[in-house]
């Protein structure tokens, strides 16, 4: 079972049959294509900085071969180090960027497949309501020192303006 992220449109209302169309639903965890194809996943997932970030990976590895002249056995074992990185934070990246596009993580589902999350997301996010703000708590604290009246002197370096003539 792995964990999956709703990430909708800002804006969005809850129980909005029409933000689901541009839903996305993101996997937790490691990318498995990515093992395989770091640059190509980046770029068919249109994740631009990814890809930036995994081609400059290889070219530090072919770098780092040719600078320090590593063995083919320790350049390997950066080599795969490095696209194990990128496959852990691949879908992080993605996240990343859907915020960056306006879109916001508004539920997390665990299921069993890419489907089954997509189900069980939209069917949470069809039965919500707008939300009604919660009302305020008996138990609050009012504040400790209400804001003074008048000017109160600045205590530091600069405990008054300066004024140019």
């Amino acid at each position: 079972m792995a964990v999956y992220t709703l990430h909708v449109p800002a804006g969005a209302k809850p129980g909005d049959a029409r933000a689901l169309e541009e839903a996305v639903v993101v996997k937790d965890g490691i990318a498995w294509w990515t093992l395989v194809f770091p640059l190509l996943w980046f770029l068919w997932n249109r994740l631009w900085l990814g890809a930036l970030t995994a081609f400059s990976a290889m070219v530090f590895v072919t770098l780092a071969e040719r600078v320090f002249n590593l063995s083919p056995g320790a350049t390997m074992l950066l080599g795969l180090l490095f696209v194990l990185l990128l496959a852990l934070e691949a879908n992080g990246f993605r996240r990343r960027a859907l915020e960056r596009r306006g879109f916001s993580m508004v539920d997390a589902v665990v299921a069993d497949s890419l489907e089954s999350a997509e189900a069980r997301a939209f069917a949470r996010w069809l039965s919500r309501e707008t939300p009604t703000p919660a009302p305020r708590s008996p138990l609050a604290v009012p504040a400790a020192m209400p804001f003074p009246a008048r000017e109160v002197p600045v205590i530091g370096l600069f405990p008054e303006t300066e004024r140019r003539p």
